[in-house]
């Protein structure tokens, strides 16, 4: 972008941070994503292309540094930043008080979501040995409908395609519904009692299942600003 021909550090801090999609790959970041692709799924719409500019970007600004290790390559944040936390927090909190969404459908993403929530889940939360839950969106086209989440108390993974185990809980889910329950809008009790959310399998995991989906530990307990 053009710079805005000013001394002032807000107009240089904004030629920086930004530009389209540079706050959300911040926001990657510095939840702890430090691959390519990890970065790429919390930005999904983000073509390939224009992330990798990004980066090189915030590389050039002193931002993130591209540590190479063998074959892989890592992207870590430098003391600057780790310093725009408190900045893209801050703008989080203040977008879920004044500019709260209604979710129209072109913000509702299943994917998005779970990825979101799968980096907040506590491994283990569901129990001992490997537990795998199958989330369906009856609603959606079958190629974004299923998705996985599997628990094997040392990390939780997100798989897209069926990771071939057999299914321990399955979650039948509105996507409207599940992400109102991730941003605090809507209590997991309730949307289960509204048939919602549709939980099935042994009563021992699907009562942990809710307190473990949780909702966002940052956003979900602000609550609107006055009209």
């Amino acid at each position: 972008m053009d710079g805005y021909g000013q001394f002032c550090p807000v107009a240089k801090a904004a030629e920086v941070i930004c530009q389209r999609w540079t706050p959300l790959i911040l926001r990657e970041l510095l939840v702890g994503s430090t691959h390519f692709n990890e970065i790429h799924r919390g930005v999904p719409a983000c073509s390939p292309a224009l992330l990798s500019k990004r980066l090189k970007e915030l590389q050039r600004a002193g931002v993130l540094d591209r540590v190479s290790h063998g074959g892989t390559v890592d992207y870590q944040l430098t003391d600057a930043g780790r310093e725009l936390l408190p900045v893209i927090v801050g703008l989080g909190e203040w977008g879920q008080r004044w500019a709260r969404t209604d979710y129209c459908p072109d913000d509702l993403d299943p994917g998005l979501l779970l990825w979101d929530v799968r980096r907040n889940l506590v491994p283990g939360g569901m129990g001992e040995g490997v537990v795998t839950i199958e989330l369906v969106f009856p609603a959606l086209p079958p190629s974004r409908r299923y998705f996985w989440l599997v628990d094997d108390a040392r990390e939780v993974d997100l798989c897209v395609a069926d990771p071939g185990r057999d299914v321990d809980v399955v979650v039948e889910a509105d996507l409207r519904a599940l992400t109102e329950v991730w941003m605090g809008d809507t209590r997991f009790t309730d949307a289960v009692a509204h048939d919602r959310v549709q939980l099935h399998g042994p009563s021992q995991l699907t009562r942990r299942f809710s307190d473990w989906f949780g909702e966002h530990p940052r956003f979900a307990h602000i609550r609107p600003g006055p009209a």
